[in-house]
């Protein structure tokens, strides 16, 4: 268990909690000694700003904000901030989820964040023996009061399905990420704008948006490295090439080989966008 996930978990035990599902996250920050406000905020979804001694802190949300899960979320991830002793001042913006790009402690609030909106077991249980769908993150959002943005980075983590995600803004990605189970070798998007043929180029081109049950299937190759040479090293030390193994992605040849499938590789994206923000969470599998 990660260092946020475990203080998350601290604290639920600490309180006698199983989860939050039906708790004001209010009363956490009030239960330490924090003050917490609802306050118009520029670019800015939550932040934390401690007293000079570091003891005590103020956590604010921003109450332009009308989607009551990703206030949740910020909450949640701002409290993670005390609990872990970051003690320096954080502004999270929409895309608090780009800790991928903003460092370590980023990763450690979100971690903590998706604890204790989403403790382990019942996550688990909410999503385990389930294909994966865009509408199963919505309903395991739902059930969880929290963000689906926030269930994608749990699901990362540790869902039973290999996915990716991928986050753009203006039409460029900011972070990409996928599961440690999925075999594909994903370009490194970050930075570069969002590719052609993608659901998510048709988002910020046209404002297409896909309904939950609507999956679109795209080729693979969209996202994927499927032409890559790899050289690999045999047990005996012996170099050997495996020319177009990387046909349909794989990173092995153990992989590859198992690979039986005709015709053009697909693979389903759907974009979860914010029109607020101007932003997409495109998340890809394979069935």
């Amino acid at each position: 268990m990660s260092r946020g996930s475990e203080a998350a978990q601290q604290m639920l035990d600490e309180f006698g909690l199983d989860s939050v599902i039906d708790e004001d996250l209010c009363d956490l920050v009030y239960a330490r000694g924090l003050v917490f406000q609802e306050v118009p905020l520029s670019g800015c979804e939550g932040r934390i700003i401690y007293s000079p001694s570091g003891q005590t802190a103020v956590v604010t949300v921003n109450s332009n904000t009308r989607y009551r899960p990703r206030k949740r979320f910020s909450i949640a991830h701002e409290l993670g901030h005390y609990e872990l002793k970051h003690n320096k001042i954080h502004c999270e913006n929409e895309g608090t989820l780009d800790c991928y790009r903003k460092g370590h402690q980023e990763a450690e609030a979100n971690e903590f964040a998706s604890e204790l909106l989403m403790p382990a077991a019942l996550f688990d249980k909410a999503v385990q023996g389930r294909c994966f769908s865009p509408a199963l993150v919505e309903e395991v959002a739902e059930q969880f009061g929290t963000s689906v943005s926030s269930v994608v980075y749990r699901y990362l983590m540790s869902g039973p399905v290999p996915v990716a995600a991928v986050y753009s803004y203006c039409g460029k990605v900011v972070w990409w990420r996928k599961s440690q189970g999925m075999q594909r070798r994903m370009i490194d998007w970050t930075g570069r704008e969002v590719p052609h043929n993608s659901v998510s180029e048709e988002w910020f081109q046209d404002h297409t948006v896909y309904a939950t049950n609507d999956i679109q299937d795209v080729d693979l190759n969209v996202w994927f490295d499927l032409g890559m040479y790899r050289t690999y090293t045999h047990t005996s030390s012996k170099r050997f090439g495996m020319e177009q193994m990387g046909i349909r992605g794989w990173d092995s040849w153990d992989e590859a080989k198992e690979d039986t499938s005709t015709g053009e590789p697909m693979c389903h994206e759907h974009c979860f966008v914010s029109r607020d923000f101007g932003s997409a969470l495109a998340v890809i599998w394979e069935d």
